[in-house]
């Protein structure tokens, strides 16, 4: 899956036979440089890499660079060797240029700005891919239209100057910044693109990066990416499957489960729990609300339902689930556990079966079907507190839409005796809403779910695997 990723694809891009040149354009706060050294980052251990700026101090990107300063071009630096193995032929044009004066200048108060100030900076870049010729060297221009409007240069000619010469006849890459949101001639001669923008959604803030295209690798039919700007770094989010084992896993052993406490399955959850704990109240209400319905919500969904399950039951403590997901999650723990938890797990179904394990639905009323002699027999052999998922959707299938005073009436016998997790769709979540103590929010965006519990914090959900390639989930807050 790294190729697929969005450093993967640029990782790939880069380590063609050639050298490539990338466009990275965007408006200001979309995290364009921040995106740029990121991926310096990730691979400087193996390729040398170098970087200009047009800032006038980089002291606040050194703080979380750390090597950053390392790697930076400065102006009063000088070359320190002969050029030997790169093509310097647009370079040399420059410079008989400049020496015919044919290259204007520009002249702010006292100080004159013009385009041979740039040539102590452009030659270190020189000497810096003849150093590392063959190396597959890359250098982050940022940015190239400021650069070239600090020295009175066109930015087309510049870039023409860098991409002839170093990418195209030496074999290095070049990561070039742009602060305007479209060059045309510039992004149209680069050899990738990727444009870098942000928008609200739901009141949200939602960054993302579009690969509008990259010369010699497949784009796939998914080329908009999210990340997050946390703690002001870069942060790439992860696009996965849910995947589950066909092996069985390892159950974890706790002792003594507290009985007042039902844990939510993941530490990770802790972050969308108002207080900050891995578990709710003995007869808590969690509403899992999918606002958009879609495959990958719906995985998510489960996922989460799953792994709340899976934690109960290695407790030995008692499930029922009544939800239009209950076969997926039936089939997918049957094939990873042990059949000595699996006996804690009871489904519901609008059938005839014989089963101890599934409780056989009249399709009536919910009242009819889940007395408390049913839910006690079907637990006797379980421990407290108990888990009961339900789902609007199966409940509608179930008994129609006049389901909801009953649920009601439901709920209320269950709460001594555990945690109740709803999960429905939007058009039922109003009406149940304000009944929850915990709800959480699902939704889709270019192919990543978004999950919340409060207006302040929003965070991607990817699924993270354990040892025994278990799936738990992993939330990315998206700043």
């Amino acid at each position: 899956m790294e190729n697929e990723s969005l450093f993967g694809k640029i990782n790939e891009f880069f380590s063609q036979s050639r050298g490539r040149s990338l466009v990275v354009k965007g408006k200001p706060g979309a995290g364009k440089t921040t995106f740029a050294l990121e991926f310096l980052e990730s691979v400087r251990q193996n390729t040398p890499i170098s970087y200009l700026s047009s800032r006038t101090s980089d002291v606040s990107l050194y703080e979380t660079f750390k090597w950053l300063e390392g790697v930076s071009i400065k102006a009063e630096e000088a070359a320190t060797s002969e050029l030997v193995n790169v093509n310097t032929e647009s370079l040399s044009k420059l410079e008989r240029m400049i020496e015919e004066g044919k290259m204007s200048t520009s002249i702010e108060g006292n100080l004159v700005l013009n385009i041979q100030d740039l040539l102590p900076e452009i030659k270190l870049i020189y000497n810096f891919v003849d150093k590392n010729f063959n190396g597959n060297p890359i250098i982050v221009i940022d940015s190239i239209d400021a650069i070239a409007e600090k020295y009175d240069m066109n930015e087309n000619v510049l870039f023409s100057l860098l991409n002839a010469d170093l990418v195209e006849k030496s074999g290095a890459n070049i990561i070039v910044i742009i602060e305007a949101k479209e060059k045309p001639k510039l992004e149209y001669f680069a050899d990738g693109v990727i444009s870098m923008d942000y928008y609200l959604k739901n009141d949200f803030l939602v960054r993302t990066a579009t690969i509008e295209k990259l010369r010699g690798i497949s784009i796939s039919s998914s080329p908009i990416f999210l990340y997050s700007l946390y703690e002001g770094r870069f942060l790439p989010l992860d696009r996965k499957p849910v995947l589950y084992p066909n092996s069985k896993v390892k159950m974890p052993k706790v002792e003594n489960p507290d009985l007042f406490q039902v844990p939510l399955g993941s530490s990770e959850l802790t972050k969308l729990n108002p207080t900050g704990e891995d578990s709710v109240p003995l007869g808590s209400l969690i509403i899992l609300h999918r606002e958009d319905e879609s495959t990958g919500v719906n995985d998510v969904v489960n996922l989460m339902k799953n792994n709340m399950v899976k934690n109960a039951i290695s407790q030995n403590r008692g499930v029922i689930d009544v939800t239009s997901g209950s076969y997926e999650s039936s089939r997918v723990l049957t094939a990873s556990l042990e059949n000595e938890y699996l006996k804690h797990y009871i489904t519901a179904e609008k059938s005839k079966k014989s089963n101890s394990f599934i409780i056989n639905l009249e399709g009536k009323s919910i009242a009819e079907d889940f007395p408390n002699e049913v839910v006690d027999f079907f637990l006797s052999n379980s421990s407290r507190p108990n888990l009961y998922f339900f789902s609007s959707d199966f409940l509608i299938f179930t008994y129609g839409y006049e389901f909801f005073g009953d649920l009601l009436n439901l709920i209320n016998g269950l709460r001594p005796t555990g945690a109740i997790i709803i999960i429905t769709d939007d058009d039922y979540y109003k009406r149940i809403s304000h009944y929850a103590s915990l709800t959480i929010h699902f939704r889709e965006a270019n192919g990543y779910v978004l999950v919340n519990s409060s207006n302040r914090r929003l965070y991607a959900a990817t699924p993270e695997y354990d040892a025994d390639r278990w799936p738990t989930m992993k939330l990315s807050e998206i700043v």
